[in-house]
């Protein structure tokens, strides 16, 4: 799983699009599973956490669940509603990152309260008693099956709706379709489209890549060329 620093530009205009909207719970979801979606849901949660807002993180990717709760104990006795520390899970960092959130509902009666939208709307209205700002990681919208909590179901729950796409991967006509779902909620405010170019790395990247081959160079001068590449504009595009 790919992990992407909350001080990233990209995600303070992220950041920076729900506020100027104030919007106080974002749900973040994409067409297919595998784009990026638990990625962009943690980095922006990290920016509300750095910006002083309480900000409560809700795993509702039932396709690919990319948080779990560090005690199990809770949600096999409660209502699977409760407030927990949930842990990054297949994460290549040594010390993984903990949120305060809710884990991914096991329990089907629980699901099925995700599923209606009132009862999804009062227990939004609920946490937002406790937190500044929330934001959900939802199932893909066209990976559908009975288990899933239908992504524009939580969009039109939420104030604001990113939709993140695969660069190169995602096809033109799947991002018409599940603009065109999230388009039928009556409340849905799609905010806008993420492309995640991590399947393109920019020419810079590429040539910096090549810099690395040169072993023999001091690492002071290879270091001083990435630099100036990296800050070159022209050259950070994707390719």
């Amino acid at each position: 799983m790919m992990t992407i620093p909350a001080t990233h530009a990209e995600i303070e205009e992220l950041y920076l699009k729900a506020e100027l909207q104030q919007c106080r719970t974002i749900c973040m979801t994409a067409c297919n599973s595998g784009e990026g979606t638990t990625a962009l849901a943690k980095a922006l949660t990290e920016r509300y956490l750095l910006a002083g807002y309480k900000t409560l993180l809700v795993d509702l990717n039932l396709y690919r669940p990319g948080l779990a709760p560090l005690s199990f104990s809770d949600t096999e006795e409660g209502n699977g509603l409760e407030t927990q520390l949930l842990c990054e899970q297949n994460s290549a960092d040594i010390s993984p990152k903990v949120f305060l959130g809710i884990s991914v509902p096991n329990d089907p009666k629980t699901r099925l309260q995700f599923k209606d939208p009132r009862q999804l709307s009062e227990i939004i209205n609920h946490w937002l008693e406790d937190y500044d700002r929330i934001v959900f990681d939802t199932s893909p919208l066209l990976n559908v099956n009975h288990n899933n909590i239908p992504a524009p179901v939580v969009a039109n729950a939420c104030d604001g709706t990113f939709l993140v796409v695969l660069s190169g991967i995602t096809m033109t006509n799947q991002v018409e379709e599940a603009t065109q779902q999230l388009n039928e909620g009556t409340s849905t405010n799609l905010l806008g489209s993420v492309l995640n170019c991590r399947d393109q790395p920019s020419l810079a990247n590429e040539i910096c890549r090549e810099i690395d081959r040169l072993s023999w160079m001091p690492d002071r001068i290879t270091g001083w060329m990435k630099t100036k590449i990296r800050n070159n504009s022209f050259l950070s595009q994707s390719i």
